[in-house]
């Protein structure tokens, strides 16, 4: 006679909350990925702001082909990192993945949960980047234009550069997620048996 049990239940609130005990825990695993997403996200965003700028003041678009290649490598790389990091991050977690699906955790809750800390992490890394790109493209234009023309513009066109910040936004927070999908199955697919057997 088999007994049909209900799946046992994880709620977002549960998952969020062991997320940030988990990044809290692996602080500095966390920073060095976040600095990973910030770096790439601040290249895309300051090359971005610097063609829009160029756009309003001269009419022209001011990015060549070879800066859009140099945008794809960064975020290339970008992706990468975060991939590499939350593989080691999944290495030096597997015991504790182990005593989750011990204590019935199911794959799709292992999944959800690196995929939320790696949305945590995109998150602030793609805010910090978009920011920090933004102010650097502004920087950049400081010795073509004055900043009061500068101001103007951004003051006129506030809308297309909150835009702009969105996009790099969800850019970050879109590669955080692809980039921990696989290390995050990875975890998911490993036997209790074998991740409590396991030694990093």
């Amino acid at each position: 006679m088999s007994l049909d049990l209900p799946d046992p239940h994880f709620s977002l609130y549960e998952v969020i909350h062991l997320s940030f005990a988990n990044i809290r825990r692996r602080f500095l695993r966390s920073v060095i990925t976040a600095f990973g997403i910030i770096l790439g996200i601040a290249f895309m965003s300051a090359l971005l702001t610097n063609s829009l700028i160029l756009g309003l003041m001269q009419a022209e678009t001011g990015v060549e082909a070879y800066q859009f290649w140099l945008v794809g490598i960064s975020l290339i790389v970008c992706f990468g990192g975060i991939t590499n990091s939350m593989l080691m991050a999944v290495n030096e977690r597997v015991k504790e993945i182990g005593v989750y699906k011990c204590i019935g955790g199911l794959d799709g809750h292992i999944v959800r949960l690196f995929i939320i800390e790696a949305l945590f992490l995109g998150a602030l890394g793609g805010s910090i980047g978009a920011i920090a790109g933004l102010g650097i493209g502004l920087i950049i234009n400081l010795n073509r234009f004055s900043l009061d023309e500068l101001t103007a513009q951004i003051t006129a066109n506030s809308l297309i550069f909150i835009l702009l910040f969105g996009v790099c936004f969800f850019i970050a927070l879109f590669l955080s997620a692809l980039a921990t999908f696989i290390p995050a199955r990875r975890a998911a697919n490993l036997s209790p048996a074998e991740a409590l057997r396991y030694e990093n």
